[in-house]
C-alpha cells in the first residue's frame, strides 16, 4: 500500500455507511442451540476426498449477491481483502459434495434440528492459517438459486412455501488457538465440534483463522418442520 492511498482511505472513511448500518441493528446474543454428533475424522477424510469438488473462493461480490452484499464485498476488497488473507475452500455446491454432506450429518442430527429431509444446503468452508470471512450478512441467495425451481421463497421473510428457512452454523473441529467465529457483537470461541449457531439473516458476521492449524465450519440451510 502506498501512502496516498492509506490516507485517502483514512480521510475517506469508505466504511461509515456500513458501520451505521450494523450499528442500528437490533444486538444479537448467540448461544448453542443443539450439540449434533460429529465424527471430525470422517469429514477431514471428505475434504481430502473431494478436494476437486471444492471452490476455492476469495473476497469478491457474486452472482447471487443482493445490492447490499455487493455493496460491502466491494467495501472489503477496497480495503484489502484478496485471495492472499481470504481464501477458502467452499464444498456443497459442486459435484455430489451437498449430497454426501447429508448423508454424513445423518438423520437424528437433522432430526435434532427440526429440519425437513429435503432441501437441504450445506456448505463446508476450510480456512487455512491467515485468511478469514469478512465481515457480510447472509441472504437466501444461493440457496434461491439452487432450489430456484422448486421453492418460491420470499426474501424479506425467509420463507417459502413449506416453511420457516433458517441458517445455522456448526464448527467440524474442536476449538483451536486462534480461531474465531463472530455473530452480532458476541465473539465465539472455546467451542466443540458439532456445537449449533444460529445466523440470522441479515444479522452481521465473520470469521478468522489466526491459529496454525486449519479452521473448519459448515453452514447449514433448510426449512423448518411445522
Amino acid at each position: 500500500m502506498k501512502k496516498q492511498d492509506y490516507k485517502k482511505i483514512i480521510e475517506g472513511k469508505p466504511w461509515t455507511w456500513v458501520k451505521q448500518h450494523f450499528d442500528g441493528l437490533e444486538k444479537f446474543e448467540p448461544s448453542v442451540i443443539a450439540r449434533c454428533k460429529i465424527d471430525p475424522e470422517e469429514w477431514l477424510k471428505f475434504t481430502v476426498d473431494y478436494f476437486d469438488d471444492a471452490q476455492q473462493n476469495y473476497e469478491m461480490p457474486k452472482p447471487h449477491y443482493n445490492d447490499f452484499a455487493i455493496r460491502l464485498a466491494n467495501l472489503n476488497v477496497q480495503l484489502g481483502r484478496n485471495e492472499h488473507n481470504s481464501a477458502e475452500l467452499n464444498y456443497g455446491k459442486s459435484g455430489e459434495t451437498n449430497k454426501k454432506m447429508i448423508e454424513m450429518f445423518g438423520e437424528e442430527n437433522r432430526k435434532l434440528l427440526n429440519l425437513r429431509s429435503d432441501y437441504l444446503l450445506f456448505r463446508l468452508l476450510v480456512k487455512m492459517p491467515g485468511h478469514g470471512v469478512a465481515w457480510h450478512v447472509d441472504h437466501v441467495g444461493s440457496y434461491t438459486v439452487k432450489y430456484k425451481d422448486q421453492l418460491d421463497i420470499d426474501q424479506k421473510t425467509q420463507r417459502c412455501q413449506l416453511g420457516q428457512i433458517v441458517r445455522l452454523w456448526f464448527p467440524i473441529t474442536d476449538w483451536e488457538n486462534g480461531h474465531m467465529f463472530q455473530i452480532s457483537e458476541k465473539i465465539l470461541t472455546n467451542w466443540s465440534a458439532g456445537d449449533v449457531y444460529k445466523i440470522p439473516f441479515g444479522m452481521g458476521h465473520c470469521s478468522a483463522n489466526a491459529g496454525y492449524l486449519p479452521q473448519y465450519g459448515l453452514s447449514l440451510t433448510g426449512i423448518l418442520e411445522d
